[in-house]
């Protein structure tokens, strides 16, 4: 499957809120409290969702067919998560990749990740960082299952994120 990634639209928001909306019911269907908030977001995620918006961050990811099958946000900086280290430069950032429900278990989140990889790789990004949460240890078994190295944690009011950095100097992926 060939996989396109398309800068989302500001007309898109509803589609990215709704994607996580999805996510956080099917999580809550497998009894992972991660993302629980998507449900019903409070004002402070929406508007950190307008401004990725804004910023021309948020991406959508399509299959062969057209069809919308993923999302991710993608940033040059993250002080949000890492702080004065987020401001470093030849870094990048994923927050929020997202496959909807029903193209979950096809392996699309893994197509999306070597993709992005490949990309930063050749644009001669040195260090690719994410967090996702830590109370969901099959969540950072998958990312380190890429060599992903945890290098610290973030606690947020939603949950205590592990900050995860993958240098790109190797030839792993």
């Amino acid at each position: 499957m060939n996989l396109i990634f398309k800068k989302a639209l500001i007309d898109e928001i509803d589609h990215a809120l709704e994607l996580f909306k999805l996510a956080s019911l099917s999580l809550g269907e497998k009894k992972v409290s991660q993302w629980s908030y998507w449900s019903d977001p409070p004002e402070e995620k929406i508007t950190w969702v307008k401004e990725g918006f804004d910023k021309g961050e948020f991406f959508f990811v399509y299959n062969d067919s057209g069809i919308k099958v993923a999302m991710f946000r993608l940033l040059q900086n993250d002080t949000l998560y890492w702080g004065e280290k987020g401001l470093e430069n030849n870094v990048k950032y994923v927050h929020s990749l997202v496959v909807r429900p029903d193209f979950s278990g096809f392996g699309i989140g893994k197509m999306v990740m070597l993709k992005l990889l490949e990309n930063m790789k050749s644009e001669g990004v040195k260090k690719f960082r994410l967090d996702c949460d830590g109370s969901n240890p099959r969540l950072c078994q998958y990312y380190e299952s890429y060599g992903f190295k945890k290098v610290g944690e973030k606690e947020t009011p939603y949950a205590i994120n592990n900050l995860y950095e993958m240098s790109l100097n190797n030839d792993r992926f």
